[in-house]
């Protein structure tokens, strides 16, 4: 019997050997005393179970919150100021919109305007054209007993006449010995005439750009054949070699 009794205690876990070995409180009989260890057992065992669900809990939940990923931050929204304008001619690509107070003026038609044609030189930062194209065939100077005053530039009738540079059409019309002339002041000051012209398309007062199409080659006036007169005068109003002066803008027609 103290053999049996024996290995029953030793196979209670130590968890709960210690509420067997605490002395029993003091009693009438022994019967109650196994009856108060008993329900002592009871008690410290679901207490401890308690306090261990609570931990276990506790791990768990503070486990998954450290596992939970933080929110990625929005994309900012970038948005044009409202002052910015852009021209037609520049493409954006789809996936780009732009906000509705944004507006696209029609500046493609200026921008061709002032495109320089093939013909066109760019010396430092002044620029000019050539007044037509041809073949020239009467230069400045003295021509068959009297004074040349401009250069003679033949080709076909309608070929197109350009504005040298940029200025302000003072005359289009009719003009004697000439037939039709433009007269355009030219952005140095100087003045642009332009005889024997079929059609013209400019008004006095009109503003020009380089290399715009202002009149076409005609054969009006006196004239031996379709060609362009073209003649510079200076400020004072004297007529100056146009070829000298178109070479010092870096043309040479």
């Amino acid at each position: 019997m103290p053999h049996h009794r024996l290995t029953d205690r030793d196979s209670i876990p130590n968890a709960t050997r210690a509420v067997f070995d605490s002395p029993p409180r003091a009693s009438r009989g022994q019967h109650r005393a196994a009856s108060n260890n008993a329900h002592t057992l009871k008690l410290k065992t679901a207490t401890v179970a308690a306090i261990t669900g609570v931990i276990g809990l506790g791990s768990v939940g503070a486990a998954q919150a450290a596992a939970k990923p933080a929110p990625k931050p929005a994309a900012p929204t970038v948005a044009l100021p409202e002052n910015i304008k852009l021209p037609e001619n520049i493409k954006l690509p789809e996936n780009i919109k732009l906000p509705e107070n944004i507006k696209l003026p029609p500046q493609l038609e200026e921008l061709t305007r002032n495109a320089l044609p093939p013909n066109a030189s760019v010396p430092g930062k002044k620029r000019a054209v050539a007044p037509t194209t041809g073949t020239v065939t009467s230069g400045y100077g003295a021509r068959w007993g009297s004074h040349h005053n401009g250069v003679d530039i033949a080709n076909r009738v309608g070929t197109p006449i350009h504005a040298v540079t940029d200025g302000t059409v003072l005359e289009s019309g009719p003009a004697s010995g000439f037939g039709m002339w433009v007269r355009v002041r030219q952005d140095d000051g100087t003045t642009g005439v332009y005889g024997h012209v079929n059609e013209s398309f400019v008004r006095a007062g009109q503003k020009v750009h380089v290399g715009q199409t202002i009149a076409t080659v005609g054969n009006r006036g006196q004239s031996t054949g379709p060609h362009l007169h073209y003649e510079v005068w200076d400020k004072n109003q004297q007529k100056i070699n146009p070829q000298a002066w178109l070479a010092s803008r870096g043309v040479n027609p």
